[in-house]
């Protein structure tokens, strides 16, 4: 087995672009779903804290 030598760099350009960036990407319909699926993924997980706490 031979082992290559690699180079990592980073400068900006390289750099993966922001969030904010990759949304303004994205159709706006796809966008309006993965915000409705991050909002129930944080209901869904806020309740399962709130029902642990009411058990201790």
């Amino acid at each position: 087995m031979t082992v290559q030598p690699v180079q990592l760099s980073l400068l900006p350009e390289q750099l993966s672009p922001l969030p904010n960036q990759l949304i303004g990407q994205l159709p706006p319909p796809q966008v309006q779903e993965a915000l409705t699926q991050l909002a129930r993924l944080i209901a869904k997980m806020t309740a399962a804290h709130r029902e642990e706490a009411d058990d201790e």
